[in-house]
């Protein structure tokens, strides 16, 4: 997220993204750092190419 965004500005876009069903990269890092300081943080990148696998890596998730 852009530095000039206020902590409002974040925050309803992190909620947002979750009404959206999209992944939210800032939440995923201060949960690892909190909840699991062992493992290693992914890069953006790799957490988006993760999330995207996991969605959608069975094939399209509709008949048309």
């Amino acid at each position: 997220m852009p530095a000039r965004w206020t902590d409002g500005q974040a925050g309803f876009l992190s909620v947002l993204k979750r009404l959206l069903g999209m992944p939210d990269y800032a939440a995923y890092v201060a949960h690892v750092q909190t909840c699991h300081p062992e493992r290693p943080v992914p890069s953006e990148r790799e957490f988006y190419d993760e999330y995207v696998r996991t969605r959608y890596g069975d094939g399209p998730t509709r008949c048309c």
